[in-house]
């Protein structure tokens, strides 16, 4: 085969026009393939770049993160001249106005230790030789710590017998043991909770700070522990609230690995922890972790079984799957997702290459959605539905035919290309939004949920057992439900343990409605000072 690339001025002189023709139109050919290639190869090198070396959010300029540098020097990197802040201000951030109102009433939770200052009366003799009486004394408060104090519970049972030696032997009645034949109690079971679930302390850190202060636990009792603890009590409260659930008429899904050490199967296999939660608008937030071994579609299958309502979600084919086969189901689309096809490619290669570009477009396009849907954010849902209806349905229209016209104009299997392909694949879910005031454009409020988890895996890594990651969804459940209904996650945990224990025998659960995160009970004795945020 002629290679025309190396013929000579002379040569093609000597052609004819027909053949130069044709040779000029295979060249071209040859450069546009070779220009798709090269757009391609850059993009998945960039793509590349930025999974291993760029920051992770799409929000890097406007979220300040810690450098490595600022990590490891962090006390001098947060440190500054400022005036050191009120007693109020550290223990409630969100209030600062009216301190002296608010100060006396934030502190009311909070023991008080008083020192009294005062002059010997020699001394006030000398002062005053014609008498002194004494007037109101200036209060200063300041705020201090006890490290962690560990107390033996000594149960002194007394009993009674007749005078008569009838043989009959009477006890006092004691309250009973969170485990039979075990020295944990309700508090220090939270506290283990709390720190593993909460603060994401591995139960090897918090053995050292244990034996630090003269008390030694071991990690296989404290593991034991909370297994326990979720096997006989928690998992009674975990079912009721997977009843209030299922009543949502909207629950946000999502999913992330993990490994499972002793689950029977190779090293390295993948096990899923799948959260569920309630919309942003309940009442009474709910937030549902479900250990399962896969990511196969029965899973979520069995989880909603008794659901009848709508689910937001990314754009993983298991739950459209499972649209299919209930007639009472109906999927929503992440717009977030759909615009993080594009914004990846932005990140990777930088916005000022870019401009201009289908995946620049694709962001501002996705971009100006939200911030249009935004404006009737706070309205009810029958307005905003009309609202969507009548201002963004037209866009969306509008998106939906870029995409169309923008897709044969990319390289084919670029990640342009999939980015579009994702959205004309979506655009059934992500217009299903568009129906209803309530639905969000995003998934947002899943990814926040199940984001505790992911804190707390890079720090134990793994899960040893199926019991343990069972065990664990059921904690984090209790953990983030009550943080989303505003409660002190160690308060509440004492609490519904000690309730639990003491209701063990009952043969009625009508004590749970007590035991709910939202309960007036629960609100009184566990009530955080902090402001809920739904969107933190």
């Amino acid at each position: 085969m002629t290679d025309f690339t190396s013929l000579t001025e002379e040569q093609l002189n000597q052609m004819d026009k027909h053949v130069l023709i044709t040779i000029i139109k295979g060249l071209q050919l040859q450069l546009n393939s070779i220009s798709s290639q090269l757009e391609f190869l850059t993009e998945q090198i960039a793509l590349m770049n930025q999974r291993s070396f760029g920051r992770k959010t799409e929000k890097a300029d406007q979220m300040h993160q810690l450098s490595l540098f600022e990590i490891f020097n962090e006390p001098e990197f947060f440190s500054d001249d400022s005036e050191e802040p009120e007693v109020s201000e550290i223990i409630v951030s969100s209030h600062t106005r009216k301190p002296k109102t608010l100060r006396e009433e934030n502190l009311k939770v909070l023991p008080v230790r008083v020192y009294e200052y005062e002059l010997k009366k020699e001394e006030l003799d000398r002062l005053f030789p014609n008498g002194y009486k004494e007037i109101k004394p200036v209060v200063y408060k300041r705020l201090s710590i006890i490290p962690q104090t560990f107390l033996v519970d000594e149960h002194r049972i007394h009993q009674y017998t007749s005078k008569d030696n009838d043989g009959r032997i009477i006890k006092a009645k004691r309250s009973p043991d969170l485990f039979r034949n075990s020295i944990a109690t309700a508090s220090l079971v939270a506290a283990i909770i709390n720190g593993k679930f909460n603060n994401h302390l591995p139960l090897e850190r918090q053995s050292r700070c244990y034996k630090d202060s003269g008390v030694n636990l071991e990690t296989n009792t404290m593991a034991n522990w909370m297994m326990r603890a979720t096997e006989i009590h928690l998992n009674i409260l975990y079912e009721e609230l997977l009843k209030e659930l299922i009543t949502s008429s909207l629950i946000h899904a999502d999913e992330t690995p993990f490994e499972v050490i002793r689950d029977g199967r190779s090293s390295g296999a993948k096990s899923y922890m799948w959260v569920y939660c309630t919309g942003e608008s309940e009442k009474h937030p709910v937030i549902l972790y479900d250990y399962r071994s896969t990511r196969k579609a029965d899973h979520p299958k069995e989880f909603l079984r008794n659901y009848s309502g709508i689910l937001v979600t990314d754009g993983y084919q298991v739950y459209h799957s499972l649209e299919k086969q209930k007639d009472d189901l109906k999927v929503a689309g992440c717009w977030v997702h759909a615009k993080r096809k594009y914004a990846e490619l932005v990140k990777a290669t930088g916005i000022p290459e870019l401009e201009g570009t289908v995946a620049a477009q694709g962001v501002k396009l996705i971009s100006e959605l939200f911030h249009l849907d935004g404006l009737y954010d706070k309205s009810k849902d029958k307005d905003r539905k009309d609202y969507r209806q009548r201002e963004v349905a037209p866009k969306v229209d509008a998106y939906f035919a870029w995409v169309k016209e923008s897709l044969p104009k990319v390289p084919a299997g670029g990640s342009t290309c999939k980015a579009l392909q994702y959205s004309l694949n979506q655009e059934e879910y992500l217009r299903f939004f568009l129906t209803d005031g309530k639905v969000p454009m995003d998934n947002n409020t899943a990814e926040r949920a199940i984001r505790p988890f992911t804190l707390g895996r890079k720090n134990w890594v793994n899960v040893d057992s199926i019991r343990g990651a069972e065990a664990s969804a059921i904690m984090y459940s209790l953990v983030e439900t009550a943080k989303a209904n505003g409660l002190r996650v160690y308060e509440y945990l004492e609490y519904v343990l000690t309730e639990l224990a003491a209701h063990q025998d009952d043969t009625s659960r009508d004590f749970l409605a007590d035991l709910l995160p939202w309960s007036k009970v629960a609100q009184k004795k566990c009530r955080s000072l902090k402001k809920v945020s739904k969107k933190s």
